[in-house]
């Protein structure tokens, strides 16, 4: 796209209705896979309290409603099976508020070790309304989770919800499982690109750092006029973490706003009206992370000598080095989206 391509690309641009929101009830994960574009590992922290998860919820709900739309909630993290007590309390509590019923749970079943635990969990919340489990198993996750737990937490859940009331990501490797916690560095190298290359992910947060130098890795100019309206106005779907932070739906760490004393509604209309005046939205919808790169340039940044494995990639580089000299902090953070391992 060039330059009077993404000029007119800019301008027509409106932000779009959020029709799909996910909480992420915290950044703890017993698991540090490689991909994961929020960082979340076991040594996180961040727990959504119940009380702020009913306020975005009714918040978001009433977004959609004042739009003649229905918000799709799903729940997420991190894992938000880690603490079970508070998963059923949201969930129990949005249902006695009268909110819209959670579209989906999310989960690696690292939690699955037996099969009565199992059934009682997920029986609890079928019966609270969930209507979708999502069990996610790949090459990734299955370095910290043993497939069996994945299997058992499927089949039961089939079992509970019904077969088409259960998504699993990757169907197509658990019938195949590698569990790259037994591979060397060589193999584990093998199998995450062969992963990648089946299933296209996000190379954001973890992954930047992971995955990106296994791919090969092209100069910032390569990225130059992808603009990122789609991904960021036009998505329909937001993320937002246990702080109240609302993200893009596949970009965690750009901060569109934080509810508070805001609802989510207020952030919307605040974002829609003055969407230019974010730092990082106006760059990347104008001409993508090579036009954000331009305007980090001129605050210090240096492009990484190996290049770029994809526009993520280069944006997520660039949004460290500006987070990690505390620029642009109302836009850019918290700090789990950016913490190097500990």
């Amino acid at each position: 796209m060039g330059t009077r391509e993404a000029a007119e690309s800019e301008g027509a641009a409106e932000l779009a209705v959020w029709e799909f929101a996910g909480l992420l009830l915290t950044y703890w994960c017993n698991a540090r896979c490689a991909f994961c574009y929020v960082n979340c590992g076991p040594e996180r922290g961040g727990e959504m309290r119940v009380e702020t998860a009913l306020a975005l919820w009714r918040s978001l709900d009433e977004l959609a409603a004042a739009h003649g739309k229905t918000m799709r909630i799903h729940l997420s993290g991190g894992e938000p099976f880690h603490d079970w007590v508070r998963l059923v309390s949201i969930v129990r509590a949005a249902r006695a508020a009268g909110l819209t019923p959670v579209d989906k749970v999310e989960t690696n079943a690292f939690w699955a070790t037996d099969d009565g635990v199992t059934r009682s969990r997920l029986e609890l919340l079928d019966a609270l309304g969930v209507r979708r489990l999502v069990v996610s198993t790949d090459v990734f996750h299955q370095e910290f989770v043993p497939p069996e737990r994945v299997r058992r937490c499927v089949e039961i859940g089939r079992a509970v919800f019904g077969s088409g009331r259960v998504i699993v990501r990757w169907w197509d490797f658990l019938q195949n499982p590698v569990e790259a916690g037994r591979l060397d560095s060589a193999e584990r190298a093998r199998a995450f690109r062969a992963a990648l290359a089946r299933h296209k992910d996000r190379l954001a947060g973890r992954a930047a750092e992971q995955l990106a130098p296994l791919l090969e890795c092209r100069p910032a100019e390569a990225f130059a006029g992808q603009n990122c309206v789609k991904e960021v106005l036009q998505s329909q779907h937001v993320h937002v973490d246990p702080y109240a932070h609302v993200f893009p739906g596949t970009c965690a760490g750009i901060i569109l706003g934080r509810a508070g004393e805001r609802t989510v509604a207020d952030i919307w209309q605040e974002l829609r009206a003055h969407w230019r005046e974010h730092a990082v939205v106006a760059a990347v919808a104008a001409g993508g992370s090579y036009e954000l790169l331009q305007r980090a340039k001129a605050l210090g940044y240096e492009e990484r000598p190996g290049g770029y494995a994809s526009k993520c990639h280069l944006c997520t580089h660039v949004r460290r080095f500006l987070f990690e000299r505390g620029v642009w902090p109302e836009f850019i953070g918290p700090g789990e989206c950016y913490a190097t391992e500990l």
